[in-house]
């Protein structure tokens, strides 16, 4: 299911980004990037390089690259780049062999956790967060807060932005035309994208989990080991509570599961039976990510 054989040499390509991690928000992408940091043959900066959206982002990325190792892959985190696909754009400016990693989550368990996230922050980060807490049944074509948003869960809006595979002319006005929230347009680029799910890092299928830090290692073009994710801590983690967490299993929260979970067949519909189609998107351990992918529709609190 995987073919990620390239053997293209550090040394031709040491002014050109290797990889970036660039969303889904909340599939793990601050746990990848800790555990690709820990890698021998990575170079990332210890936080999200986002100033890769800026009108000038490419400069900032040149510059970065410029002072990075020329004997390392370089990589970057920017987990907005999969919505706001300008930084793609500048990024197609400074390389062309460039690889994306995306995340995928369960709808209904992404939207709490965003907004559980987003509570979090207000509550530790008051100074960054003027605003009042939204209700969370306000999120959703017409608003989010800080990106959270049911629309923000119809990830193959912003999958198709990505121009992996032909679009029919409903599914482009469908792209266009899904929220009013984010403008969208399809962003030409050379780049393989490997799609995982948030199951597959914490899958404690030992064999499962070997196969899949290999295939990650493959596309990324190493030649040593990923560690063991299992060894790692989880990121972005808060053992702390606060009264306007939603417990998306309440049924008092049903309405937003339902929202969620009708757009999310239709999410998973179309992943699988056209985005991993392509030739330009790798897959580790196909069978495990559909299946989890086929859950989708499905209600995870029964």
């Amino acid at each position: 299911d995987v073919d990620v054989k390239v053997q293209d040499t550090i040394t031709n390509h040491s002014n050109e980004l290797d990889f970036a991690v660039i969303g889904f928000p909340k599939t793990g992408t601050t746990f990848l990037l800790e555990a690709l940091s820990q890698h021998p043959e990575i170079q990332m900066p210890p936080y999200e390089f986002c100033q890769i959206h800026e009108p000038d982002g490419d400069q900032e990325l040149f510059h970065w690259l410029k002072n990075a190792s020329s004997t390392h892959r370089k990589g970057i985190k920017c987990p907005t780049m999969i919505r706001v696909t300008n930084a793609i754009e500048n990024l197609v400016k400074l390389s062309d062999y460039t690889r994306l990693v995306v995340g995928v989550r369960h709808p209904v368990l992404w939207y709490q956790s965003f907004y559980n996230y987003r509570v979090a922050e207000k509550h530790l980060f008051p100074e960054l967060y003027k605003e009042p807490i939204p209700s969370p049944f306000a999120l959703d074509s017409t608003r989010d807060w800080r990106d959270v948003s049911t629309s923000y869960a119809k990830y193959e809006i912003f999958l198709k932005q990505l121009a992996k595979v032909s679009l029919t002319g409903d599914e482009m006005k469908e792209m266009l035309n899904s929220d009013h929230l984010w403008k969208k347009h399809v962003s030409i680029n050379p780049y393989k994208v490997f799609i995982y799910t948030d199951t597959q890092l914490s899958d404690d299928n030992i064999t499962r989990q070997s196969q899949f830090r290999h295939d990650l290692k493959e596309f990324l073009r190493l030649d040593t080991p990923i560690v063991d994710f299992l060894s790692i801590p989880k990121a972005n983690s808060n053992t702390e509570t606060f009264e306007e967490y939603i417990e998306i299993c309440d049924p008092k929260y049903a309405s937003i599961k339902n929202t969620l979970l009708k757009s999310g067949k239709k999410t998973s519909d179309w992943i699988l039976s056209k985005f991993i189609k392509s030739n330009d998107v790798v897959v580790s351990n196909a069978d495990f990510f559909k299946a989890n992918v086929r859950t989708w529709g499905v209600d995870p609190c029964q």
